[in-house]
């Protein structure tokens, strides 16, 4: 097989503004190579189709019809999840998914049992489980250093209504809102790096800073299996300065993650960098690593690092987040195995 052919055929549905960034991505990892585009705006799906040189359609089930597409990037409006991830795992398609998994639990658990029942690989495209500082962060935690673990804390606030903000992060109907479009990523740096599982969630949210119909800010406090206490904080302000970093507390110290500033340890009121945590590039850097990831994962028929049942963790925590808010009780999380075991293939 000529080396060309060997390559995994790639497609991405929802070619927004950033997917620019994934086709740089997709065309440095040997293993792939990008076959075809989906873009519902007819300009700018001709603009990209010219620059890159690609095939595009308007319509996403072209690509699901097509048998040389093996694998699809999912990264359409929030809403619109479920639907095609469902309607590619029944195509035969891998499958990388942009967050959050979908806006509700029931069609979260329709695109596990999708992919489970047609053997499919699902990987959830959290792109700051790539980054050099999570890297790095990862590796610390794992040689233990940092001691017993007692209590995290994350941050995300930045500005909400920036130049490339759609409407529809606007809109409920839509699955919009800051926690979901932007706090999900410090959210999962906790579920991915707490060494318990979040168990227990209280959440307040609110919409102060620009009166939409969607939480433009919140609290979440949660408590793990092993009795850790965790907290996220989130505002997406009118103006300000951005700060968005994870901290995790431990008997000897504590471990700093801000993905654009880098991983530290802090010691005896100090902050040291942690090796290889800080590039320039690191958006770059994360995409990259990301692909290469499924591209693994795929090819050799692996659980990928930021697994389906992982998405499905994550998703629960979000929906606990928000039935909280809405009752004002703390609510419980079941656990992954609990979720797993009851749909699967």
């Amino acid at each position: 097989m000529k080396k060309q052919e060997s390559r995994i055929s790639v497609g991405i549905i929802g070619a927004g503004n950033f997917s620019t960034r994934h086709i740089e991505a997709i065309r440095r990892v040997p293993q792939l190579r990008l076959a075809a585009i989906c873009r519902r705006d007819a300009p700018s799906l001709v603009q990209l189709i010219k620059m890159y040189q690609v095939d595009g359609t308007t319509d996403y089930r072209q690509l699901l019809e097509n048998p040389a597409i093996d694998a699809l990037l999912i990264a359409t409006p929030h809403h619109l999840h479920a639907e095609i991830a469902v309607a590619a795992a029944h195509a035969g398609k891998h499958i990388l998914l942009e967050k959050p998994m979908a806006t509700r639990w029931t069609d979260c658990l329709a695109i596990y049992d999708a992919c489970k029942k047609n053997r499919v690989t699902l990987m959830l495209a959290q792109v700051g489980q790539f980054t050099p500082a999570f890297l790095a962060a990862k590796r610390f935690l794992q040689s233990g250093e940092l001691g017993t673990i007692r209590a995290a804390h994350a941050v995300s606030a930045s500005l909400w209504k920036h130049a490339d903000r759609k409407e529809w992060h606007l809109r409920k109907e839509s699955g919009g809102g800051y926690l979901f479009t932007v706090a999900v990523h410090q959210l999962d740096v906790l579920c991915a790096l707490l060494p318990s599982e979040i168990r227990r969630v209280h959440a307040l949210l609110g919409n102060g800073f620009h009166r939409d119909e969607v939480d433009d800010s919140g609290i979440l406090s949660m408590k793990c299996n092993n009795g850790l206490q965790a907290s996220l904080h989130f505002s997406g302000f009118r103006n300000g300065v951005n700060q968005v970093e994870v901290l995790i507390y431990g008997d000897n110290g504590t471990l700093k993650i801000g993905f654009s500033e880098g991983a530290f340890y802090g010691k005896d009121q100090k902050w040291k960098l942690l090796p290889g945590s800080y590039t320039v590039n690191w958006m770059e850097e994360a995409l990259e690593a990301e692909w290469n990831a499924f591209a693994n994962a795929v090819a050799k028929n692996e659980v990928p690092q930021v697994s389906g049942e992982h998405g499905l963790y994550l998703m629960q925590v979000l929906f606990a987040a928000k039935a909280s808010a809405a009752s004002g009780k703390e609510i419980v999380v079941p656990s992954v195995e609990t979720i797993t075991t009851n749909h699967a293939s």
